[in-house]
């Protein structure tokens, strides 16, 4: 199965919300507890993200477990501003970089397991 250009661009949409949640706490000057657990959790994030863009560019499919990881540091970057209690223009920041990883990493995982596809579709997949 190769992916189609929408899963492309969702994993490399995925992958700019990274940089966005790793500098964001140091340009808007967090305390240091934050800083370190937002930017970090986008760094990670930005490994998962960066190789299910590598598994889309040279095996033609997205990679299923660096998705879902991808995809659960979205959802911590969506709650860690809420954990911490920081300014709102950090938490908008980290939330939207957050949501951007989430939904679109979780958006190629589902790519794998072929969720939305027509019958036919999965069919041709399997050839």
């Amino acid at each position: 199965m190769d992916a189609d250009r929408f899963t492309t661009a969702a994993a490399v949409v995925a992958l700019l919300g990274c940089p966005l949640a790793a500098v964001a706490p140091f340009v808007l000057n967090a305390a240091p507890g934050p800083r370190g657990g937002i930017a970090f959790s986008g760094l990670v994030g930005a490994v998962f993200a960066g190789y299910n863009l590598y598994a889309i560019a040279t095996e033609g499919r997205p990679q299923f477990a660096a998705a879902v990881m991808a995809t659960a540091f979205g959802t911590w970057l969506i709650l860690a501003p809420l954990q911490y209690t920081v300014a709102a223009p950090l938490t908008a920041t980290t939330q939207f970089a957050g949501m951007l990883l989430a939904a679109f990493s979780g958006f190629t995982a589902l790519e794998v397991l072929g969720v939305g596809q027509s019958a036919e579709a999965a069919a041709n997949a399997g050839e």
